[in-house]
């Protein structure tokens, strides 16, 4: 998640990585990576100049960069995959447009253009093995599981996904196309899996949730009756369970079983409509949310579906490690 102009604190973009053990931050002056559990720096780049995207590859040295900001470190058509062990660039990608965003497998380095996306080998010289034409996709919605060759993206037709196997030598002939909303998309995400994926539409009244293997409809999760931009959506580990954040400060939670199909099983309120990303904590019945403005939020709900604030950081103001 990034944002068209730097934030007060000097934010760029935020991001987990694949299994939300870490975030990681573009700055005005370079990246920042966090560890989610307990909250604390880990690591630091200074540029000088700015970083609109960073990609991690889970928790190894590897991360994907893109410029950004007033000042940005690199061009904003090319990727960057920056070697931290080393300190040096371990290849670079240089594309026609500006990049809104860039997915890494071990395998796979996946850029994503406006009405474009592409697939590379991950190695020293990137080869580009496919590309696949989407309708407008200004939020670079798009999701690659780690476990299996799926790619989601949204396909030409508004409010349509396409699910497709990249490891396949000729993956236009596997693709497979959902209609999940009749408006535009806001938000997808898979589940770590690789066997659901989520997905919500401007209206952001509801969130749509289908099996990856038949394209049929599992649930369908009502947010609320007013319209709302849907930040970010995640599941658990287990797949049992979705939270939802949007522009109306709450924070919803859903329970994928039988007896709850559509309504949440708890909400909190934020104190701030910034945009966020959010996943489960470690811990039984906790969350952890991020905020656009730098902070950061752990929330805990019991089985009565009473939520609490149980921890907040302003994690653009700690010190150094």
């Amino acid at each position: 998640m990034k944002v068209k102009s730097p934030t007060e604190n000097g934010l760029l973009c935020i991001g987990l990585n694949q299994d939300k053990s870490c975030f990681s931050c573009g700055y005005q002056n370079g990246v920042r990576i966090y560890n989610c559990e307990p909250l604390k720096q880990l690591h630091k780049h200074n540029f000088n100049k700015g970083v609109g995207h960073v990609e991690m590859l889970f928790r190894c040295c590897y991360l994907a960069l893109v410029g950004g900001g007033d000042n940005p470190a690199f061009a904003t058509n090319k990727v960057v995959v920056w070697e931290d062990e080393i300190q040096k660039v371990a290849c670079e990608i240089e594309v026609k447009s500006e990049v809104l965003a860039v997915k890494l497998k071990r395998d796979r380095i996946v850029i994503i253009l406006l009405e474009e996306v592409y697939v590379y080998t991950f190695e020293p010289h990137p080869k580009v093995l496919f590309s696949f034409s989407t309708c407008s996709n200004p939020l670079a919605l798009t999701d690659m599981s780690t476990t299996t060759s799926l790619l989601v993206i949204p396909s030409i037709d508004k409010g349509q996904i396409c699910l497709i196997n990249i490891g396949d030598d000729s993956p236009n002939s596997q693709m497979r196309l959902i209609p999940a909303h009749t408006s535009s998309l806001a938000i997808l995400n898979l589940n770590m899996q690789g066997t659901m994926v989520a997905t919500a539409s401007e209206k952001g009244t509801l969130i749509r949730v289908f099996d990856t293997h038949t394209c049929l409809l599992l649930y369908e999760l009502r947010r609320g009756t007013q319209y709302a931009r849907i930040h970010s959506v995640a599941f658990n580990q287990l797949s049992t369970k979705v939270c939802v954040t949007a522009d109306t400060k709450t924070v919803h939670i859903f329970s994928l079983d039988t007896k709850q199909k559509t309504r949440a099983i708890t909400k909190y309120t934020l104190p701030t409509t910034s945009p966020s990303i959010c996943c489960f904590g470690a811990e039984e019945n906790t969350i952890i949310i991020v905020t656009i403005a730098g902070f950061y939020y752990k929330i805990r709900w019991n089985d009565k579906g009473e939520s609490v604030k149980e921890e907040q950081f302003k994690f653009t103001a700690m010190m150094d490690e």
